[in-house]
């Protein structure tokens, strides 16, 4: 019958789309249950990262730590009493000072080496550069205490300049300062006197020069200075030159009275070894008291108390015998 057929079509259909919809609704349902497992999944993940990074973090905070407080138990003072650690302080800045000087010694040398080949050739300049490092050499033996090596040094750097400059030059006059206060280190005093006696000699001769308004004119130096210093001025050089001559004179005199000195204490030491004046040094005199004194000492008001003692004696003497 058309009318039962129709029916069965529609129960069919009916029960085509539940079937479908019941499909449907269990795919959606299984999607919206997966999503909160795998965000639980996921901020299980997260919650192990961060909790790895704080594991991290926190490692890492401890191992910073032990360095600093180890160094801080290692910087803190020992028992040693306060003069122990002066000595040592005072070591560690003399074995500073050494190896300054050691480097330095090495770099002039150095330069020394490489001036000399360029030297060869006749440059001036070169000659120039080679002779002031002569001058610097010596001076770093001065501060090592290697007299004897500084004198060295300064005299090859007096030879060049004698070549290069003129007889009256500053630089020729300070290179024989130097030389001579070498030599009074090294108690070479009468080679000390020399050359600060022509030190002296050349600040003279050049201050006759500069004073002198003929000889002036074509000074070499005068011009170089005054072109490549603009507050420069030949008053002002005579000035200073005339300041420096009275601090020779005065290193000239101490060397005199030094080697005067020194004679005087080499013959009471041979007069005292002979035993014709062991009354003026006494008995118990050493060879140590012999020895020269770094700097020369006035005995003047020794002389003079000496004199006036006896005088009062012999007054005494004579008092005596009359009563």
């Amino acid at each position: 019958m058309p009318g039962t057929g129709n029916g069965d079509g529609e129960e069919d259909d009916d029960n085509e789309e539940q079937e479908e919809n019941g499909e449907n609704g269990e795919e959606e349902n299984g999607e919206s249950e997966a999503e909160p497992v795998k965000a639980e999944a996921d901020d299980g993940v997260k919650k192990s990262e961060a909790d790895e990074g704080v594991k991290k973090s926190e490692a890492e905070s401890t191992t910073k730590d032990e360095p600093a407080s180890s160094s801080t138990a290692d910087d803190q003072p020992g028992p040693s009493n306060g003069e122990a650690a002066d000595e040592s302080m005072a070591d560690l800045e003399n074995d500073d000072d050494v190896d300054n000087l050691q480097l330095a010694w090495e770099m002039l040398d150095l330069a020394r080496s490489i001036l000399r080949r360029r030297a060869a050739g006749g440059g001036h300049a070169a000659r120039a550069q080679l002779a002031d490092v002569h001058l610097a050499l010596g001076e770093v033996a001065l501060e090592s205490e290697t007299y004897d090596k500084a004198v060295l040094d300064m005299q090859s750097c007096l030879e060049i300049q004698k070549e290069l400059y003129s007889s009256d030059d500053r630089r020729i006059a300070e290179t024989h300062y130097q030389i001579g206060l070498a030599n009074s280190l090294a108690s070479n005093f009468e080679d000390a006197i020399t050359h600060f006696k022509n030190a002296a000699n050349i600040l003279e001769t050049r201050i006759k020069t500069l004073e002198n308004p003929a000889t002036v004119k074509d000074d070499a130096t005068v011009k170089k200075h005054s072109t490549a210093d603009p507050f420069y001025s030949v008053e002002g050089e005579i000035k200073e030159l005339k300041e420096l001559l009275p601090e020779i004179q005065e290193k000239i005199q101490d060397m005199m009275d030094y080697k005067t000195e020194t004679k005087k204490r080499l013959a009471e030491t041979l007069f005292s070894s002979n035993g014709e004046s062991s009354h003026l040094n006494g008995a118990g005199s050493s060879s140590a008291e012999a020895k020269p004194k770094p700097a020369a000492s006035d005995i003047s008001h020794l002389i003079k108390r000496k004199r006036k003692s006896s005088e009062g004696e012999e007054a005494s003497c004579a008092k005596r015998a009359n009563t």
